[in-house]
């Protein structure tokens, strides 16, 4: 065998300057390695960086509008950051006008805890995946829990700021039960715009035929779709 040798690609790109950019002024958590973290359990909830972005999230934060018509409460999604996922594409096309308008300040329920839209390509929100197929029924309860706790903090800190809240999630679904939770804390009206239920076709349609499998699919089926675009006009009517 031939003598291994390193490739110098360096030598290929004379002049070119290390860094151009390197993204500092998305970090909403400053200092230390920028982390990515994937994986399921305790660690993955509750930690450091996640803790202290939920801090400035309550001591700093100021939406960019200032106040809104409506706080919408909207699912995460596996693809980062979440405005290009697939789902929340779907998701914001139905109600593209009043996004437009400014009517609306959508706010994302998870793991990582509460991120307005506006945060969603700043670390470390742009960096975790939490894989819901892993959970058990003790972490679900501690998420249900932990994601009550940061919620609520938020609503209580930032709820005057909308007029009305409402939810668009999976009936079934842990971040639901934490919602629900906050609104009966608070003395709130949160209505939950999805469906409980859609035809099984459609639901094929949106998997394109069992080629993804996630449960959030419901709420971007034709059904969900127009019942979210129906339930936002009605409260902003």
């Amino acid at each position: 065998m031939g003598e291994k040798r390193s490739l110098n690609l360096k030598a290929l790109c004379p002049g070119a300057p290390d860094v151009i950019w390197d993204g500092s002024e998305l970090d909403w958590v400053r200092g230390g390695e920028r982390l990515y973290f994937r994986g399921v359990g305790l660690k993955y909830l509750i930690n450091d960086v996640f803790e202290a972005g939920w801090r400035k999230l309550i001591e700093e934060y100021v939406p960019p509008k200032g106040r809104y018509d409506l706080c919408l409460i909207l699912p995460c999604a596996y693809g980062k950051p979440y405005s290009q996922s697939f789902i929340h594409y779907a998701i914001r096309s139905a109600i593209k006008d009043y996004l437009l308008a400014g009517r609306i300040h959508e706010v994302i329920v998870t793991n990582a805890g509460v991120v307005p839209r506006d945060l969603d390509e700043c670390w470390p929100y742009c960096a975790y995946d939490w894989n819901p197929t892993h959970e058990t029924k003790e972490i679900k309860e501690c998420y249900t829990k932990v994601l009550a706790v940061r919620l609520e903090a938020y609503l209580r800190k930032h709820g005057w700021r909308y007029s009305k809240i409402a939810a668009y999630l999976r009936w079934d679904s842990d971040s639901w039960r934490a919602v629900k939770a906050v609104a009966k804390n608070l003395g709130l009206s949160i209505p939950n715009l999805a469906p409980k239920s859609v035809p099984g076709n459609e639901l094929e349609e949106a998997s394109l035929n069992g080629l993804y499998e996630d449960p959030d699919l419901i709420l971007i089926t034709k059904s969900a779709l127009n019942a979210l675009r129906d339930g936002v006009k009605a409260l902003l009517t």
